[in-house]
C-alpha cells in the first residue's frame, strides 16, 4: 500500500497503471465514475488529470495497492476543507484491477483507508456513496460501514433507475452517533 498526496508523486508509470485500471473496471460495468460504458481513453485521461491535480488540495490522498509491481487496486480519499465538516472525508473510486479480483485487495484498501483516516488524519468518520443493484452494500457492511440513507431512484440508467446508497464508517468516539436518515 502506498499513499500519494501531491501531483508530483504520480509518475508516468503510475498514471498509465491508473488509466488502464480505471478504464478496464469501468468497461466491465464498475460504478467508478463513468456511468455509460464503454469509456474512452480520453474520458479516463481527463478525469485522471483532474483527480491528480486535486492532490494539491489539503486532505486529498490517493491510495495504491500493488502486487508484484502491478497496480492491484486504488481509491481516492477526498478531504473536506469546510471547518464544519472537516472531521470527515469521502472515499471515492474504490476499485480492484480485474486480474486481482477475489484476492482481498478491496478489503485491504478499506482497512488501510480506515487506519489512515483514524491515525494519520484523526477523522471522526468516512462517507461514501454507491449505486444500488451492484452488490456492493454487503461488501462495505462487512468492512464495518453502515447504511445511513438512500436517495431513491436518484440515478437514471437505460435499464432503469437505481438508488444512491449513502454509507458512513464511524472511526472514533465522537460527541454524537452517526444518525440514520431512515
Amino acid at each position: 500500500m502506498r499513499w500519494l498526496a501531491a501531483p508530483a508523486m504520480v509518475d508516468p508509470v503510475v498514471r498509465l497503471q491508473l488509466r488502464q485500471c480505471w478504464r478496464e473496471v469501468s468497461n466491465a460495468g464498475g460504478a467508478v465514475g463513468f456511468p455509460f460504458p464503454p469509456v474512452s481513453e480520453e474520458q479516463v485521461m481527463a478525469s485522471l488529470d483532474d483527480m491528480v491535480q486535486s492532490l494539491d488540495e489539503p486532505g486529498n490522498w490517493l491510495l495504491l495497492a500493488s502486487i508484484n509491481g502491478e497496480l492491484a487496486g486504488w481509491l481516492f480519499l477526498a478531504g473536506i476543507a469546510n471547518e464544519l465538516t472537516a472531521h470527515w472525508a469521502r472515499v471515492l473510486r474504490v476499485q480492484t484491477a480485474l486480474s486481482f479480483r477475489k484476492c482481498g485487495v478491496g478489503r485491504a484498501l478499506m482497512d488501510e483507508v480506515e487506519r489512515a483516516a483514524t491515525e494519520d488524519l484523526t477523522l471522526d468518520q468516512l462517507h461514501l456513496e454507491l449505486r444500488s443493484g451492484m452488490g456492493l452494500e454487503g461488501f462495505y457492511k462487512s468492512c464495518g460501514w453502515q447504511e445511513i440513507g438512500r436517495w431513491p431512484k436518484a440515478l437514471r440508467f437505460p435499464d432503469g433507475d437505481h438508488d444512491e446508497v449513502l454509507m458512513a464508517l464511524p472511526l472514533r468516539q465522537t460527541s454524537g452517533p452517526v444518525v440514520s436518515a431512515r
